[in-house]
């Protein structure tokens, strides 16, 4: 009976390490919706055949997805907003320069 838990707590590790590759590559191809069907499609010809519960279960676990269901996944992003958009309150550049004039006129 030992041998057997060991044998699924791999397996389950290895599934929600397959699920968190897959929702890794849908969110940097941007997909914003997964059909669980497809999804369940694609696991079982990666060698991961599954059931829709446990597929949520490792979807789950795996926090890449903002929401799961039986018909759909929702893959999250780790980035709220885009950095190109952002707008940042501090001059980095202006702050470093003032630093550098200060301590040359520090120094002389």
């Amino acid at each position: 009976m030992r041998l057997h838990e060991l044998l699924q707590e791999s397996y389950n590790d290895e599934l929600i390490s397959a699920v968190s590759d897959l929702l890794s590559i849908a969110m940097a191809k941007d997909i914003k919706k997964i059909s669980m069907k497809k999804f369940e499609e694609v696991l079982a010809k990666q060698g991961y055949p599954a059931s829709v519960d446990e597929i949520i279960q490792a979807v789950d676990q795996s926090g890449f997805a903002s929401s799961v269901n039986k018909v759909m996944i929702i893959p999250s992003s780790e980035l709220g907003i885009d950095v190109d958009q952002s707008d940042p309150s501090v001059n980095v550049s202006s702050m470093a320069g003032n630093q550098a004039m200060s301590d040359i006129k520090s120094e002389l």
